[in-house]
């Protein structure tokens, strides 16, 4: 299994001081987890880090950044967002069951783009990680391909072989639909902090219902730390 990295071995692998990266882990730009007081990082969630700075720098030439609210998880997820039991065997499954539900809800104007960039971003690095989880979205955050912004949720109580560095099955799919760089690794943050711990991971994988999975998640997001909160304020690039 992928261990975490400690803050000098992710200050090292991504050139920047450690105190910088602390700084902007406490500030949820860049994802990590306190455990036992100490900033942990996963290499995977790096590599989305870095990606992520990668195209900002290729969409910065289009102007100013979009400002966007850093909202509660209540307003971008919903229990409609949510498939409880995903039939899916394989990662193409997975990706165009979850983008057939959010276009069932209207949450996508593109279908066909959002399926092929998903793919796309998964061929690129996987997004699963040693917890059983996956963070699907599109390399580009494209606001235009989806009205509004969003979370979606799927479960596979038997799992999908993922590409997780462990080989282990990935039981949780998140489908990260953001409008800029920074919510999308603020929330990205958060998610991971939420499925670290073991007991909020078995309610999410065990629950009966998409309604019991919906309300795990919400008192999840309600005991995030206060460096991971919502902020209610404007998120930059």
């Amino acid at each position: 299994m992928e261990a975490y990295m400690t803050a000098k071995e992710a200050a090292e692998y991504l050139k920047l001081a450690e105190r910088t990266l602390v700084r902007l882990a406490h500030e949820g730009k860049i994802p990590g987890v306190k455990i036992g007081g100490q900033w942990r990082f996963r290499r995977a969630l790096l590599d989305e880090y870095l990606d992520t700075l990668a195209s900002a720098s290729v969409a910065s030439a289009a102007g100013n950044p979009e400002q966007v609210i850093d909202a509660p998880l209540t307003e971008i997820f919903s229990v409609e967002n949510v498939i409880p039991d995903l039939e899916a065997a394989d990662r193409a499954g997975v990706i165009h069951t979850m983008v057939e539900h959010v276009t069932g809800l209207g949450l996508v104007n593109d279908p066909q783009w959002l399926e092929a960039a998903l793919a796309a971003r998964e061929r690129l690095v996987p997004t699963a990680v040693p917890e059983g989880v996956a963070f699907l979205h599109a390399r580009r955050r494209s606001p235009d391909k989806f009205p509004q912004q969003f979370i979606a949720l799927a479960r596979s109580r038997d799992g999908v072989v993922f590409g997780s560095p462990d080989m282990g099955r990935t039981h949780l799919f998140f489908l990260l639909a953001l409008r800029n760089d920074a919510l999308h690794l603020r929330w990205l943050s958060r998610l991971a902090w939420i499925v670290r711990n073991s007991t909020r991971m078995a309610r999410l994988v065990d629950a009966g219902d998409a309604e019991e999975i919906y309300a795990a998640m919400l008192e999840a997001s309600e005991a995030l730390p206060t460096s991971l909160r919502p902020t209610g304020m404007a998120a930059g690039r």
